[in-house]
């Protein structure tokens, strides 16, 4: 059966005209009805995606902090503990001349400018000298720390003899008594001191 689609009246199947208006029919096969399509759901928009922020490190940010070299106290530091020592050394040999302890000496040879003086004059440069060449150039200089032990020994032996041979009834000034029982022993601790301190310089680099 098929119906006319101008009027709704029902005609056979075969029919090619409606039999009540004469409208032309469409044949059955296609007057189906065809299954509709669903629609597509539309697709919904995506939102535009902001950019992230750039990431900072924290150790990018941080600013760099410049470490201050340690500063070593006068008494363990090195460079200034040779000068120390040469300081004493000099105004001991200078204290010696400028009393009344050189007198013996100056009288058994006859005069500040008699050969025997000047024969220890020239012993004492000699002897700073050497001793510059030996803690500064040697022990500070290129860390050799076992040079200062013969120093060490020779100031240690100077002054043990020296106090041995001192006789109180025999001391005429108060320096006398310095002479012997303090003169030498700050050489000692500072070259001591400095071995120490060299030794630990080459210990922590």
């Amino acid at each position: 059966m098929s119906f006319c689609t101008a009027c709704g009246t029902k005609n056979p199947a075969d029919a090619r005209f409606c039999s009540a208006c004469g409208h032309a029919l469409t044949p059955a096969s296609a007057a189906e009805p065809v299954a509709p399509v669903p629609p597509i759901p539309p697709v919904p928009a995506v939102p535009p995606v902001s950019p992230a922020p750039p990431v900072v490190s924290a150790q990018a940010s941080t600013p760099s902090v410049a470490v201050a070299p340690v500063k070593l106290k006068a008494f363990d530091n090195p460079d200034e503990l040779w000068k120390m020592y040469f300081y004493v050394s000099i105004f001991n040999i200078g204290a010696y001349f400028l009393t009344n302890s050189a007198t013996d000496f100056l009288e058994q040879s006859g005069g500040f400018f008699t050969i025997p003086v000047g024969i220890f004059a020239l012993f004492v440069v000699v002897y700073l000298g050497f001793a510059y060449w030996l803690i500064k150039k040697q022990a500070v200089d290129k860390n050799r720390t076992l040079w200062l032990l013969p120093l060490i020994a020779w100031h240690v032996y100077s002054y043990l003899d020296g106090l041995s041979g001192f006789d109180p009834m025999y001391a005429e000034t108060s320096f006398d008594y310095y002479d012997a029982y303090i003169s030498g022993v700050p050489e000692t601790l500072i070259l001591i001191k400095l071995f120490v301190a060299l030794r630990e310089r080459v210990a922590t680099h």
